[in-house]
């Protein structure tokens, strides 16, 4: 296999073809890329591997000028790029294909692989031409398609392939691949790492984003892992170990501070019952939550954890699948997110802004919103007991400052989602689904959100909680089921979970199926 070639004529041994020479990058007060130097040779494939977060894709998009970088700079065959210049990187020969496809869906396949470049004469498009360079590009990764085809009509796996073709038919010296994989089969993706093969054995340099450990193992010849947007190390891959991977991708100490955990007795009945979920992005889950317990979702970006609680909460439709609620002595069928909230379901979003707040409305005026029954009579709502609601559950989230009629708004990311968890503990929920609940929030907001979801699962409440932040998965949860490709693929209860088995399992580094 190519990737275990080490004597000196090997890619990533003679003289580089793109360089990252200490690029660094933040954004407000954070650093998304601290410092890093990167290398790749002509005939290479150079893994970039690291956790959500880590500044993969922001130094990436560095390197094809997308984004300017604060300090440092890039440099092809030793020549020193314009910085944060789109063009200028194009034409030195450089190509991303990005983890979110930029395809028109409306638009051909031959009009998609030619977009931005389309031949054309007194401003007349050369649809012949056209035509041949789209069907040159398809035939150089070995793909067959419909050149007519609107891009809408395809699967999601063939979108991906036209991405990349537009990308080879710009003839580029450097292809750069941000998590190819993460929409395709498994016979899809080992069709897509064969023709990268062929593409650098033909002396392409290909730069791969991949989270999936065993991708890099099978096509790259160099690795580099970054981590909290600085560089860690860069190995040949024959001179490393899948472990040695997930060891410095994580980088803490792989032992849990057991000081704040929560202290879990016997959890209670199964309140939310999932079977048999099926749904974009999911395929045949069983779940369920107990009362008292906290049930962690862990898994890398794409793995499908954001659908499946949608899915199980009513929010997307499911294609199978049925969710039970068993509280108060009654079982409810959730058939819609209106049914699964009337039956004591309370949901805080990924997205806050979007999805979880009025952001123009008051912090009273939102905590109201599902809770019109407590703060009105005879339909008409009573101003003085949406304040007196408000006030008491901005004391009991720690809102600072407890103003409760000021825009949600012009609160802090942190006291936004307290605002979101205040306007649900008004209902005081027999089950709450929590997707990335301290995502974006300061540290102080943490903990206190922490010690909130622990006293809801104290106080008899279910609760699911989907977080890409290991150490708070492993700090909350009494449980946790790690997917990947839309399946739950390993079950650790909280004494067996530590960073690296939950890492291992996510990233498919192990085969283990532990407790499934």
């Amino acid at each position: 296999m190519s990737g275990h070639v080490t004597d000196e004529r090997a890619p990533g041994s003679g003289r580089p073809i793109i360089e990252a020479d200490h690029i660094s990058k933040h954004f407000g007060g954070v650093f998304a890329v601290d410092d890093v130097s990167l290398t790749v040779s002509p005939g290479e494939i150079h893994g970039v591997v690291g956790e959500n977060g880590a500044g993969k894709s922001t130094l990436m998009r560095v390197l094809a000028g997308i984004l300017r970088p604060d300090n440092g700079s890039v440099l092809v065959d030793g020549r020193q790029l314009e910085a944060g210049d789109t063009r200028a990187a194009l034409d030195a020969g450089v190509a991303l294909v990005h983890q979110e496809l930029s395809l028109v869906p409306e638009m051909t396949v031959a009009e998609n692989i030619l977009l931005g470049s389309t031949p054309s004469q007194a401003g007349l498009i050369k649809t012949q031409e056209l035509k041949q360079v789209a069907a040159d590009a398809l035939d150089e990764i070995h793909v067959s398609v419909d050149l007519d085809e609107p891009v809408v009509r395809l699967s999601v796996a063939l979108r991906q392939f036209v991405e990349i073709a537009r990308a080879v038919a710009r003839k580029p010296r450097v292809l750069i691949l941000d998590e190819p994989t993460a929409t395709l089969t498994p016979a899809e993706t080992d069709y897509l790492l064969d023709m990268l093969e062929r593409l650098a054995e033909r002396g392409l340099a290909i730069i791969y984003i991949s989270h999936r450990i065993p991708e890099i193992f099978r096509i790259c010849h160099r690795v580099t892992v970054l981590r909290d947007g600085k560089h860690v190390d860069t190995v040949a891959i024959a001179d490393t170990r899948p472990e040695d991977l997930v060891d410095k991708m994580v980088g803490r100490e792989l032992k849990l501070d057991l000081q704040d955990r929560r202290e879990a007795g016997e959890p209670g009945p199964v309140v939310l019952r999932a079977i048999g979920i099926r749904a974009p992005g999911v395929n045949d889950v069983d779940l369920d939550v107990r009362a008292g317990q906290i049930v962690g979702l862990g898994g890398l970006v794409g793995a499908g954890r954001t659908e499946l609680v949608r899915a199980i909460i009513g929010a997307d439709l499911r294609s199978a699948g049925q969710v039970t609620i068993t509280a108060g002595g009654s079982t409810t069928r959730v058939t819609s997110y209106r049914s699964a909230v009337a039956a004591g379901l309370a949901y805080v979003p990924e997205e806050r802004r979007a999805d979880g707040l009025a952001l123009t409305m008051t912090v009273a005026d939102n905590v109201a919103l599902p809770n019109r029954h407590q703060v009105s009579r005879s339909s008409v709502l009573l101003v003085r007991r949406i304040a007196e609601l408000a006030k008491r559950l901005a004391d009991t989230v720690g809102l600072r400052p407890p103003e409760v009629q000021r825009e949600a708004g012009d609160f802090s990311g942190g006291n936004q989602q307290k605002v979101v968890l205040a306007k649900w503990l008004g209902r005081e929920p027999d089950v709450i689904v929590l997707d990335e609940p301290t995502r974006g929030v300061d540290v102080g907001a943490k903990v206190e959100i922490h010690r909130l979801i622990k006293e809801l699962a104290d106080t008899g409440a279910a609760v699911l909680v989907v977080s890409s932040d290991l150490p708070e998965l492993l700090d909350l949860a009494d449980v946790i089921h790690v997917m990947r490709d839309g399946r739950v693929v390993g079950t650790l209860p909280s004494e067996l979970a530590d960073e690296k088995s939950v890492m291992s399992l996510a990233s498919g580094e192990t085969g283990a199926m532990i407790g499934v």
